[in-house]
């Protein structure tokens, strides 16, 4: 997931008028030059939201909700995120499961990417952008869920989003997920 957004601005600098000598002769104008972008340092970037998010999940379809706590560590030398995520209350019409750790690299300009197999999702995938994330999890160990998908986004200090829980006899549940830095 990033956490991260980025605008990097190329500068250009354009020399001044020409003197009036230069103007009554036939040389060229000088073309603009632009100066060197900086390399942003992305674990610095990202190390802005590291830190203890908590907040709570509601399942508007069935009117549940339970809390949920996210640790975010960034390791500056090797680039890597690492989310321990716990969610409580009455998750896919079960019990809460135990907390889980994901882990994934940090990429070009704050991008991220999380996959594997989690007891609690199944198989999944997590990526993310500048603006915030989605999460898809496929073959749900449960007997009621087939698949879940979350999109979140990232502001100071907050992460929100929605999800669909899609069950097997093709119905869906969703909600939504709000937490604040703590």
């Amino acid at each position: 997931m990033t956490m991260v957004g980025l605008a990097l601005l190329v500068l250009a600098a354009c020399g001044g008028s020409p003197s009036q000598a230069a103007k009554t002769k036939a040389s060229p104008s000088p073309s603009p030059t632009l100066s060197s972008s900086p390399t942003p340092d992305l674990a610095a970037l990202a190390q802005a939201f590291a830190g203890t998010y908590s907040g709570t999940w509601t399942n508007t379809t069935f009117n549940s909700t339970g809390p949920v706590t996210a640790v975010i560590t960034v390791n500056s030398s090797d680039l890597t995120v690492t989310a321990s995520l716990n969610v409580g209350g009455n998750v896919f019409g079960g019990s809460p499961p135990p907390p889980e750790i994901f882990k994934g690299q940090l990429g070009s300009i704050g991008s991220i990417g999380f996959s594997g197999h989690s007891p609690t999702y199944g198989d999944f995938t997590v990526t993310s952008s500048p603006s915030g994330f989605v999460m898809k999890a496929t073959n749900v160990p449960n007997a009621r869920t087939d698949h879940f998908e979350a999109d979140g986004a990232f502001a100071t200090g907050k992460i929100s989003g929605t999800y669909t829980v899609f069950f097997k006899d093709g119905s869906q549940a969703v909600g939504n997920f709000s937490l604040t830095h703590s």
